[in-house]
Formats: C-alpha cells, structure tokens, sequence
C-alpha cells in the first residue's frame, strides 16, 4: 500500500472495500517513525507490524534518552554554579542544592524510563500481528494509540530542545505530564498487544 501523504487510505488487505478511515493518522505515525519505508504501509502485514513495533520503541526510547541528556546537562550547569565547597564556603544553599537533586532526578528517571521503554516485550510470532490487522476495531485502536504517541514524542522533543536553566522549573512540569502520558500510553499499548496474543 503507497501512502499519498494525508490522502492515503489505510488499507489492511483483510478482504475488498476494508478500510481505516484514520488517513492523516497512518501518514504521520510513517512520517514519524517509519522513516525506513515512507512508501509502505506499516499496517498492511504482520512483518511490516512488527517492524514498526520495533521502530516505534526504538524511537520512543530514543527520544526519551535525549531528554535525559537535556536534563543532565541543566542538573551540570546548576553544578558549576553552587560550585565546589571551600573552608569559607563549605555548604551551598539549601535551595541550590534542591534544585540540583531536582535536576539529577529528572536525568536518571528519564535514562531508566528510555531503558524500560527499549526494553519492552514484543509478540514474538505473526499471529498476534494477524488478528489486529483481521480486526477493525483492534486495527483503529492501534493506530489512535501510535498516533499519540507521534505526538507525545513531537513534545518531548519539543521541550527538550527548548529546557535552559531559567526556564527548567517551567518546563519540568511539563516534562511531568508528558513523561507521565508515555508511560501510560506505552503500558496500554503493550497490554493489547499481549492480550490479543
């Protein structure tokens, strides 16, 4: 199946006239992840399934680590700032010092939280691949939950790229909320691929 950018029509091959009306939803869930093949659509077979499963956790978890590494780098500069302690100055402020931990937790959550999603378990056989694509309902309610996740990464990256020392208080409630929807969208995900196997 050739996507047509927004146009294109999810087509699952299961029998003449079966059809996903998420058009936009499978163009950007390709455009997203599955950079490899922008002209095959990644629903049509279980190999294709399966290919994008992998992708898909690879870039979630990629993009996660990333974040980290924004985090980290912030939790550093806060380092340079409260410094090292001298005879007159051994202790830095109890505030800085606070914000500091901050820093490093939200490094360390995002690392361990990229290592879980990399991680996570896949059907290791097409049967489990074949049944959501032979059911509609299953099939849409794989591509909802692929096409938020586009959109949960697309923030992400988003906040990433924009976290700075001043405005990281700011932003980490934000990292919250969306870190805390990845997790959420990532257990739901794999639990209807584990229940339908």
């Amino acid at each position: 199946m050739i996507i047509h950018g927004a146009l294109s029509v999810a087509t699952v091959g299961r029998k003449e006239g079966t059809r996903v009306e998420r058009h936009e939803r499978v163009a950007a869930v390709v455009a997203k992840f599955f950079h490899e093949s922008r002209d095959i659509n990644p629903y049509a077979s279980a190999d294709t399934m399966r290919a994008l499963d992998q992708i898909i956790r690879n870039g979630l978890a990629d993009q996660v680590a990333r974040a980290a590494g924004a985090w980290r780098a912030i939790y550093q500069q806060q380092s340079r700032i409260v410094g090292t302690p001298t005879r007159d100055k051994p202790f830095a402020s109890a505030e800085m010092m606070a914000v500091m931990r901050e820093f490093k937790q939200r490094a360390d959550a995002l690392s361990s939280l990229g290592s879980r999603v990399h991680a996570l378990p896949a059907p290791s056989n097409d049967r489990v691949f074949h049944r959501i694509r032979d059911n509609d309902q299953l099939l849409e309610l794989l591509i909802a939950m692929d096409y938020q996740l586009v959109g949960i990464a697309e923030a992400i990256e988003q906040l990433a790229a924009a976290l700075t020392l001043a405005n990281a208080k700011e932003l980490g409630v934000q990292f919250s909320l969306k870190v805390a929807e990845l997790e959420n969208l990532v257990r739901e995900r794999g639990g209807l691929l584990s229940q339908v196997g």
